[in-house]
């Protein structure tokens, strides 16, 4: 949940007067309060642990079956602790003892000192690490069972690293730039105000998702793929698909995380990055679906789409608010203690709408992606049985064949299986216990959609292959419509708000 997260840090890093703690003294309460908080969540993960480590020890061939729970309860405990969070924000003080007490003179006045709203979170930090401490016993005794012996696991410390860079890349970076503006606005104010400031502001998102894949090869560990039959193999699919990269790389996981992604939008920046484990434990055939389904994001733009989607759902958010704010102050201005609360109102509504519109998005897109994975392995015969030495594959991915639909099939499950999604799925009836637990599936893959459905998709593609090419006529409209909305909804708060005006809001 990266994404989400994100927008949970972002609010609790915005300049609102925090409430005080319940009772006083406030300074006391606030710090011991949020102490216990903070102890009782570690407390709940170093009971899964503790569970997972001695089952795993009594029974080690239960090792998928306790994965399986371990996942789920490790994802339920991610929860509770942004809530723990929110409580030490919200109720316990904590947010209210930062803003108080982390202040420093500057030309005579007191103000809040540099990047210290990143403290605000740091209930969650601390329970971010607490956890990395604590699961490291429990992913251990999981690696052990699956690999017995032959195949060391992470050091303790390496683990954190790993877990560290992570959270640094996909969370702390967007997060530590709006500290850094925040710090910008209290001790330059003249400089936010400027137009070059408000210019290079706006330029910086997109210049960040055109480099970060630089950044990320040393930052996660990444290294380039030995030369070998799997890169050979993976160069071959690339070149009759008609893709260029810059290079494959292997994230060494040892063993933890099966998952493949490409990185970049241009091909002189653009990396595909395998895990080890998925490279060890999918057929040669597999593999190549799952680079597939990598390369029909490139294909079908879905990364420019993101980055369009992303700016233009910016824009009318901040067009709208700056529009609501002018009718607000004509008509009924916002009283002053309550004025600072209104920093979370844009964040809120971004989170839920990138939960709902974006989900939507790149769920469908995800699919269009899971078609060319099938493509990328299909041969000329749109009828074939199977595949062998003498199959002619289609350039350029530009057929479908029943055995590319159930060779893509089988590469989804069998990585939903090694991390943890898969397993028989039950009957389906109409309890609650089943609606929640469906309604879990799908928050947990809001991005993706749940492994059955996706492959339910494709299976119907096995009955009739007319509807691939239905499917992607929908698709072209819906992202056209989608983009022309949005275009057409800017254009029109534009003119409405003021383009000066938009523009210095933002």
């Amino acid at each position: 949940m990266p994404i989400l997260l994100v927008f949970v840090l972002i609010a609790a890093c915005l300049p609102i007067e925090w409430p005080a703690p319940p009772v006083d003294p406030p300074r006391e309460v606030a710090a011991s309060l949020t102490g216990c908080a903070v102890v009782l969540a570690l407390l709940a993960a170093m009971t899964l642990r503790t569970w997972v480590v001695r089952t795993l020890q009594r029974d080690p061939d239960s090792r998928f079956e306790v994965a399986h729970v371990y996942g789920c309860w490790r994802r339920v405990l991610f929860f509770v602790n942004v809530g723990v969070t929110a409580g030490c924000v919200l109720g316990l003080g904590w947010g209210w003892l930062t803003r108080r007490e982390l202040l420093v003179f500057w030309r005579g006045e007191a103000r809040l000192a540099p990047f210290a709203e990143l403290l605000v979170p740091l209930p969650y930090f601390a329970l971010l690490f607490g956890c990395w401490l604590i699961y490291f016993d429990a992913e251990r005794e999981l690696h052990r069972a699956l690999y017995k012996d032959d195949r060391p696991f992470w050091s303790r410390l390496a683990y954190i690293l790993h877990n560290l860079r992570q959270f640094a890349l996909l969370v702390l970076l967007p997060v530590a730039l709006i500290a850094t503006q925040q710090t910008l606005s209290r001790f330059a104010p003249e400089t936010t105000r400027s137009d070059a400031y408000r210019a290079a502001s706006l330029t910086v998102v997109p210049v960040m998702i055109l480099f970060l894949p630089l950044v990320m090869k040393p930052l996660l560990g990444l290294q380039s793929m030995p030369a070998g039959p799997v890169r050979d193999r993976l160069e071959a699919l690339a070149k009759r698909l008609n893709f260029r990269c810059t290079d494959f790389l292997l994230w060494p996981t040892h063993g933890a995380v099966a998952n493949a992604m490409i990185v970049g939008l241009l091909p002189r920046v653009r990396f595909v990055v395998f895990t080890d484990r998925i490279l060890e434990e999918l057929p040669p055939e597999e593999v190549d679906a799952v680079f597939g389904h990598e390369v029909g994001h490139a294909k079908h733009g879905h990364i420019w789409l993101y980055a369009g989607f992303l700016t233009l759902s910016l824009s009318v958010l901040a067009a709208l608010l700056l529009l609501v704010g002018q009718q607000l102050d004509a008509a009924m201005p916002v009283p002053t203690e309550y004025a600072t609360w209104l920093g979370l109102v844009p964040v809120t509504l971004l989170g839920a709408y990138m939960f709902v519109v974006f989900g939507l998005l790149s769920r469908r897109c995800e699919r269009q992606a899971d078609v060319f994975g099938c493509k990328a392995v299909s041969c000329i015969n749109p009828a074939c049985v199977c595949h062998d030495e003498k199959t002619i594959y289609a350039k350029g991915g530009a057929s479908l064949c029943p055995t590319g639909i159930r060779t893509f099939t089988r590469a989804l499950e069998r990585v939903a299986q090694i991390n943890g999604f898969g397993g028989p799925q039950p009957e389906k009836q109409f309890t609650l216990g089943e609606l929640l637990r469906g309604a879990w599936a799908w928050m947990r893959a809001w991005q993706h959609s749940p492994m059955p459905r996706r492959v339910a998709f494709l299976y119907t593609l096995l009955d009739s292959p007319t509807d691939e090419p239905r499917f992607q006529r929908r698709l072209a409209v819906f992202k056209w419509v989608l983009m022309l909305i949005l275009a057409g909804a800017l254009v029109a708060l534009g003119q409405s708000v003021g383009w000066k005006e938009l523009f210095d809001a933002m």
